[in-house]
């Protein structure tokens, strides 16, 4: 069974550079299917944040649902993050990655914590893609076992500079490959295969 990815969009900061680099996510054979998360059109009839409804398989599907999330995105994406994680819950099939883009946490700090310990128990991992993750992101990562990848510079209009090789990283993770994330060489990757490491040491 192919590998599960829920990538979600949670910055309040609409950065078009971000959501053209969150297309390139590596979509390579035998690697992750990947649902994207992000805040959602405007009024009633949709609940925030929305989540794509079918796993992208490619990467002409993946940018696809990319461009339609942009397009009814009109506030930026301000995503409380704890509703993703009760979104992957409900998922039938496990999920092997949760990455979120963003560097501030939103919503209640205990119950988003709570669904976290409940994703780990089923082998779901948490990665925080952020210029500078707040405290709350650093505590959830660090109760449950999750990363942070940092990627300065600070300026939010180039953290797509380092955001690509986050997310090959993540693609990379998402299959359990540690020689392909040794291969890579990157921060993130060398970071990913830590916790790899240190999971197995547990």
């Amino acid at each position: 069974m192919q590998p599960r990815v829920i990538l979600a969009l949670a910055t309040e900061t609409d950065v078009a550079s971000v959501w053209d680099q969150i297309k390139m996510f590596p979509m390579f054979a035998g690697g992750p299917l990947v649902k994207f998360g992000f805040f959602g059109r405007e009024g009633a009839s949709l609940v925030r944040p929305y989540i794509t409804t079918r796993w992208a398989s490619n990467a002409a599907d993946l940018a696809a649902l990319v461009d339609h999330g942009r397009a009814g995105c009109v506030c930026g994406c301000y995503v409380p993050i704890g509703d993703i994680f009760e979104h992957a819950l409900r998922e039938p099939e496990p999920v092997a990655v949760i990455a979120v883009i963003g560097d501030g946490f939103y919503g209640d700090f205990d119950a988003a914590v709570a669904a976290v310990r409940q994703l780990r128990a089923r082998g779901t991992n948490v990665v925080f893609l952020s210029r500078q993750a707040d405290a709350k992101l650093t505590r959830i990562a660090a109760a449950v076992g999750g990363t942070v990848l940092s990627l300065p510079p600070p300026a939010v209009e180039r953290i797509a500079q380092r955001l690509p090789e986050g997310l090959e990283a993540v693609a990379h993770f998402a299959v359990g490959d540690a020689k392909a994330l040794e291969a890579l060489g990157t921060e993130p990757a060398v970071l990913l295969l830590e916790q790899i490491k240190q999971r197995k040491r547990l």
